[in-house]
């Protein structure tokens, strides 16, 4: 009997550090942050339709990316009071074949800071959505898996509903609130992946716009 407990004791003298070791590690599972090379891309429920990418080349204070779909690509640039303050939104009105756009007054993927704080704020809020006075529900907050870096992540991700019944989920997160799944009828866009740790991605915008 001593025998036995002594070669247990000596197991768990050698179990005790390794267990220790892994109590410290610290569990990271935050979003990395965006910035320039950040892919994203999107993937629908139409099996005829290709995945939609998008590389950004600045994150922030202004926001300006690359796009591209199975035909056509283009460029958005957003100035840093839109991304800041804009109360409107759009869907596709910029992305504009072979063309170089700017968002005046209205975001696209991203909500402004300013229309995710009135979500966080209120369960009710009128917004202008593809230049149209919306009322927008907010359907509470969630999680959502999405691969990042080759691994699959759960974000936060806060649920809005509009009046003419599309249902959009946007990262929680103030400063990237992001377009993460749209769900129109019987229609879906999801975000399938994000990439943060390659360098080069960009392939038409080389420098930062002027």
């Amino acid at each position: 009997m001593m025998v036995v407990i002594l070669h247990l004791c000596g197991m768990l003298a050698i179990l005790l550090p390794s267990i220790s070791y892994l109590a410290q590690v610290p569990a990271d599972q935050s979003l990395p942050p965006f910035g320039r090379d950040t892919v994203l891309v999107y993937k629908s429920s139409n099996e005829n339709e290709g995945a939609f990418v998008v590389r950004i080349a600045v994150f922030a204070p202004e926001r300006y990316f690359e796009w591209e779909d199975s035909t056509t690509q283009g460029t958005i640039l957003m100035p840093a009071n839109v991304v800041s303050d804009a109360r409107a939104f759009v869907n596709y009105q910029l992305f504009q074949a072979g063309v170089d756009t700017k968002g005046k007054d209205a975001t696209t993927l991203w909500l402004s800071r300013r229309m995710y704080r009135e979500l966080k704020e209120n369960p009710k809020v009128k917004f202008t959505i593809d230049a149209l006075p919306t009322a927008v529900t907010v359907l509470g907050s969630g999680q959502m898996t999405i691969e990042v870096n080759r691994a699959s992540l759960s974000v936060p991700v806060i649920k809005i509903k509009d009046d003419r019944g599309a249902e959009r989920w946007f990262l929680d997160l103030e400063e990237n609130p992001l377009l993460v799944n749209l769900q129109v009828r019987n229609y879906q866009q999801k975000l399938a992946s994000i990439t943060t740790d390659h360098p080069n991605t960009l392939r038409w915008i080389k420098d930062k716009k002027k």
